[in-house]
């Protein structure tokens, strides 16, 4: 008698991706890991991609956004890699080091936020706007300070610029905000107690309670500009806001900090 196996063959998908990184596995393999629409963040194995000439020709480079099918291997962490159609290749990534450097920074950062496949549609539709507005615009530090603050919010994180911390007051109503580093939060002066806090400015906060709202779908990245002292002052701030989930410094802030 012949038997007919119970197991059930995994199912290939299609999906939407931006490539967060890569290596070479072996001879000629490649381990990618992607942020995709439908699955979040999934690593996969591409056989013979170090070699391929038709299947994975450019289509596995960090910042690449990508039609991606894979087959899910119910034992295994890995997918199986069935191909990759090119959907955009941002080009001035390549030209420009800033640029690559900021981009560098979204991946990043967004690997360290997002664990296996919790991150939904959302989180790779900011991705993917975000290297898109970053692809035909300057490379404005309030691009970074926006993208950290939308990643924020849609990882659980996201911090409240307009109330204490602690007791809820309206910051709009105190004369001074602090920023609590070990806490990761805005207090006021009643608040503050006898913990390492320093002042932040009304500026400051005026600019990232906007960079909250502002689109990455705009044409470019006027809404994005910050003067240098807010500049600084946002990045020191929204890098307390991350304690709790990543730690500080990040490869890729290297390369932002020689430019």
């Amino acid at each position: 008698m012949i038997r007919v196996s119970s197991a059930i063959a995994p199912q290939e998908t299609t999906t939407p991706a931006v490539v967060v990184r890569a290596r070479v596995f072996g001879e000629s393999d490649k381990i990618v890991t992607f942020l995709t629409r439908d699955l979040g963040k999934v690593t996969g194995i591409a056989k013979g991609a170090k070699r391929s000439k038709r299947r994975f020709v450019n289509v596995l480079e960090p910042f690449t956004h990508v039609s991606l099918r894979l087959r899910q291997r119910p034992a295994s962490d890995l997918a199986f890699i069935s191909a990759c159609e090119l959907l955009d290749a941002p080009r001035s990534f390549t030209l420009d080091l800033q640029k690559f450097a900021y981009a560098s920074y979204i991946l990043e950062l967004t690997d360290r936020m997002i664990r296996g496949r919790e991150a939904g549609p959302e989180t790779y539709e900011l991705v993917r706007d975000a290297l898109g507005l970053l692809e035909r615009s300057a490379p404005e530090p309030g691009l970074l300070r926006g993208f950290e603050l939308h990643l924020l919010g849609l990882t659980g994180y996201e911090p409240s610029l307009d109330r204490c911390r602690r007791c809820g007051t309206a910051l709009a109503a105190v004369d001074a905000v602090y920023a609590q580093p070990a806490r990761g939060g805005l207090l006021c002066a009643r608040c503050r107690g006898d913990g390492r806090t320093y002042v932040i400015s009304r500026a400051t906060l005026e600019r990232l309670t906007l960079l909250q709202r502002a689109s990455f779908a705009a044409a470019d990245a006027r809404d994005f500009v910050l003067q240098p002292g807010v500049a600084a002052e946002a990045r020191a701030l929204l890098r307390s806001f991350f304690a709790a989930a990543v730690t500080f410094p990040l490869a890729s802030e290297q390369l932002l900090d020689e430019r």
